[in-house]
């Protein structure tokens, strides 16, 4: 948190509006061929450089937390995956004062996820650390603010895969 305050300091002599907060929450799947889970998935994110009401620039997470039991093996599968990502957005959704129906973004950080199961048949289960590269699009259908995210977390941990994670989710506030 400190780091963010940090950033924003001094990035705040650049921006050209004021620094706006959004949030969406939804459900994603993360896999590898080590394991897979799905979870709840959190989107906080900081705008801290708007350059127009179609184009900012943003901090944050797309915080995943999960656990699925599965009661006829015996397995507990979890999810844990934490990527702290710089952002662009465009057109839907890039700040509260944006008229288009249809956005996107693309982002680029580093995260941490751990994903696995514990049953009657051993522990499966992968811990990844390493750069993060995400996309997705955000539209307005029925009136409802919703986007779809896909992540690649490239790990450099020495016997764990990479991560794939695959997100819908409804974001908060007028759009």
């Amino acid at each position: 948190m400190f780091l963010i305050g940090v950033a924003f300091f001094l990035t705040s002599q650049f921006t050209y509006g004021q620094i706006s907060f959004s949030h969406s929450i939804g459900g994603a799947y993360y896999g590898s061929p080590q394991a897979s889970a799905t979870a709840i998935m959190y989107s906080p994110r900081v705008n801290f450089l708007e350059l127009s009401d179609e184009l900012t620039v943003s901090a944050g997470t797309h915080l995943g937390l999960g656990i699925v039991y599965n009661s006829q093996t015996g397995e507990n599968s979890f999810a844990f995956d934490f990527p702290f990502v710089a952002e662009i957005n465009l057109g839907h959704g890039a700040n509260a004062d944006t008229r288009s129906t249809f956005g996107g973004f693309l982002g680029l950080g580093y995260g941490y996820s751990r994903i696995g199961s514990d049953g009657a048949f051993g522990a499966n289960y992968n811990d990844a650390l390493g750069p993060v590269f995400n996309g997705g699009i955000r539209a307005l259908i029925n009136e409802r603010p919703v986007g779809l995210r896909i992540s690649h977390l490239a790990n450099t941990k020495k016997g764990f895969d990479n991560v794939l994670s695959v997100g819908l989710f409804y974001t908060f506030g007028d759009f």
